[in-house]
């Protein structure tokens, strides 16, 4: 019985961090991925970074050109401490047999915003990108059962020692050599082994105690997601959603995760996804607008009704990004049919789509549609327009790092042309099918653009520390006035004002001249089964395509 206590308290005692979802601008899908230019080369980036801070992230690069005579490194970058207080870089080292992979481990020692900085070195040039990345402890694993029987039965060899070895300290250690045992040695023996007892009782109870303490502590620094209340309302003028972020989830991360400070990504404060929830069929991106700190509110497009999954996406000016999540409940309602057949007016960014239901779709690759040689999968989109996903695999592995490519066509099978949609050539929403995986994608990565801006200004600006830093109430009114500047211009200028010196690479190899393709970067983070929705702007509009994968 007491070794069953003291190998119970062992585990309990040496428990550091199990895996939970990891929240950061998505669910579930913990590695971020860049794809951009690094000077004059093009480089794919993945970075996963660690469950447990203090830990190790495991950075891989690469480089398709497969350039010699380069040398990469990194570091992170933390927003706090700026390039300056950050040590120095760790060489990556290549790949043996992959040629232009280059790959390496590195330390982040503290949770808050950071950033991975790729150092590329060709001759006398040096090239350097920063990759947004949020250094937060989110997950506790279980000790091994091996290891902790182990520690476990050592543990109980050295109590039974050191008890002994003050109970004969205070016994037969004081007999001298020859004299006989009597009563009184053995008195003291026993008052020895109660000493010992209790001596040792004490260590392991201040010992407990102060692990549980600074478990506390940790669990305290553990990411928690915001969680917020979104309600169902309907006005004269329409259905809207209400969200309401729950204030006593604000009280992780000091400046870095204030609800204030947010700042706009691709133009709009929030990008919200919605999402019916058992056959995946119904799909709206839409961005709502600050009615103050905790509310949010958006016009819905005519929805059916169900539970969906709400998955807000933001960014904060110190360049922390996460994912709000929440729940709607859409009533039933006579009217569904009715409204569905009416132009509901929305943001002029905002969309929905329906497909079909996970229940009834194909992930089957089509031998007969052949894109550049390879077969895919076909999706009809709106407005006779319809989307092939060029592939070869009808199966995708869990952890492998993909370009999933698309090519788009108009009604006559001709290829379409594509336009900027909130300053990037196409977005990608990917989801589990039970709803524990979701990511928002772009052409050059899952990462925010919104928190690579704040972190390159940041570090230009050389400032240090949490001093100086504007009022909650101004900042917010400063953005929002941002927000409505952006709402008002025309859209082609906008769009070039958000995508700045942005690279979207277009296809350039002779095979892909003759249709438009989008293409998104992304590793699948488990097994099991997912649909993807893809949104490009045709002529114009929003359409969005949904397709499902098997990951194995």
């Amino acid at each position: 019985m007491y070794l069953k206590k003291i190998f119970k308290h062992t585990l309990k005692c040496f428990t550091v961090i199990g895996l939970l979802f990891i929240f950061s601008s998505h669910v579930g899908s913990p590695g971020v991925i860049f794809e951009g230019l690094l000077g004059p080369y093009r480089v794919l980036a993945n970075i996963n970074p660690p469950a447990v801070v203090p830990g190790t992230a495991l950075v891989t690069v690469i480089l398709p050109e497969n350039p010699e005579g380069i040398s990469i490194e990194a570091r992170p970058v933390y927003w706090s401490a700026g390039i300056q207080g950050t040590p120095t870089a760790d060489p990556l080292i290549a790949v043996k047999d992959e040629k232009g992979k280059y790959e390496g481990e590195m330390w982040f020692m503290e949770s808050g915003t950071s950033s991975v900085q790729l150092v590329l070195k060709d001759g006398n040039d040096t090239y350097e990108a920063i990759i947004p990345v949020m250094a937060m402890p989110t997950a506790q694993n279980d000790m091994p059962l091996e290891l902790g029987i182990a520690l476990s039965i050592l543990g109980v060899f050295l109590v039974i020692l050191l008890v002994t070895i003050i109970a004969s300290s205070m016994g037969d250690s004081l007999r001298e050599p020859g004299v006989p045992r009597d009563h009184r040695l053995a008195k003291r023996k026993y008052i020895g082994t109660a000493i010992g007892s209790i001596i040792i009782f004490l260590l392991l109870w201040g010992g407990k105690s102060w692990w549980d303490a600074e478990a506390e502590v940790y669990q305290g620094n553990m990411f928690k997601p915001i969680e917020a209340n979104s309600e169902f309302q309907q006005k004269s003028e329409g259905n809207y959603l209400l969200m309401t972020i729950d204030s006593t989830t604000l009280k992780q991360g000091r400046i870095t995760r204030k609800i204030s400070y947010m700042v706009p990504d691709h133009g709009k404060l929030m990008h919200m996804f919605l999402i019916r929830k058992g056959d995946l069929d119904v799909f709206a991106h839409l961005h709502p607008k600050r009615l103050d700190s905790l509310n949010y509110e958006v016009k819905l497009p005519p929805l059916p009704s169900g539970e969906y999954h709400v998955f807000a996406d933001i960014t904060r000016f110190t360049g922390f990004s996460e994912t709000i999540i929440s729940d709607l409940q859409v009533p039933e309602s006579e009217d569904f049919q009715l409204a569905a057949q009416k132009e509901v007016v929305l943001g002029r960014d905002d969309t929905y789509t329906f497909s079909n239901p996970i229940s009834n779709q194909s992930s089957t690759l089509d031998g007969d549609i052949m894109i550049c040689g390879k077969p895919g999968i076909k999706t009809p989109l709106p407005n006779g327009f319809s989307a092939v996903w060029e592939t070869e695999n009808d199966k995708f592995e869990a952890g492998k790092l993909y370009n999933l490519n698309f090519a788009l066509f108009d009604p006559n099978g001709e290829a379409a042309l594509l336009e900027p949609y909130l300053g990037m050539m196409g977005h990608a929403v990917v989801l589990k099918h039970d709803g524990s995986v979701y990511i928002h994608l772009h052409p050059t990565g899952n990462y925010s653009m919104g928190s690579q801006q704040a972190l390159e200004n940041r570090f230009n600006s050389g400032a240090v520390g949490f001093q100086n830093l504007p009022t909650a109430y101004s900042f917010q009114d400063s953005i929002d006035q941002v927000i409505s500047y952006l709402d008002a211009l025309p859209e082609v200028e906008r769009d070039s004002l958000l995508m700045g010196d942005m690279i979207h690479y277009e296809w350039l190899d002779e095979e892909h001249q003759e249709h438009t393709m989008v293409s998104f970067p992304y590793a699948f983070p488990e097994e099991g089964n997912y649909r993807l929705w893809i949104q490009v702007k045709i002529d114009g509009k929003i359409v969005n395509g949904a397709f499902d994968v098997e990951v194995i």
